[in-house]
């Protein structure tokens, strides 16, 4: 912090106070305004993360259950559907954590 005798008369007076360094003043933020652009940017990412928790549990569950019907598979055709289901689940898993690029944005 400066010490009171460093500043200058300038630091204290309303006019130039928050001015830019154009010589201009700066602007003021409308409260109504900020308060919505700020209460969207937050519902937006909470529900960002809600999205990605629950696209990651669905890869969980897919994964878990595709590896157990890969363990009690008794012929070819449930270890190909066992597989597929741990395939499916990485893959959702790693989509909602953006690791590979969704399927949307192949074509």
């Amino acid at each position: 912090m400066v010490p009171e005798s460093e500043r200058s008369a300038d630091d204290t007076h309303p006019e130039t106070r928050g001015a830019e360094p154009d010589g201009g003043t700066a602007r003021a933020f409308d409260d109504a305004a900020l308060y919505s652009v700020v209460r969207t940017a937050v519902k937006d990412a909470l529900l960002d993360v809600i999205g990605t928790v629950l696209l990651v549990g669905i890869g969980a569950v897919l994964t878990i259950a595709g590896g157990a019907a890969v363990v009690q598979a008794s012929d070819i055709t449930g270890v190909a559907v066992g597989v597929w289901l741990v395939a499916l689940g990485v893959y959702i898993a790693a989509t909602a954590l953006e690791l590979v690029p969704s399927v949307r944005n192949w074509f």
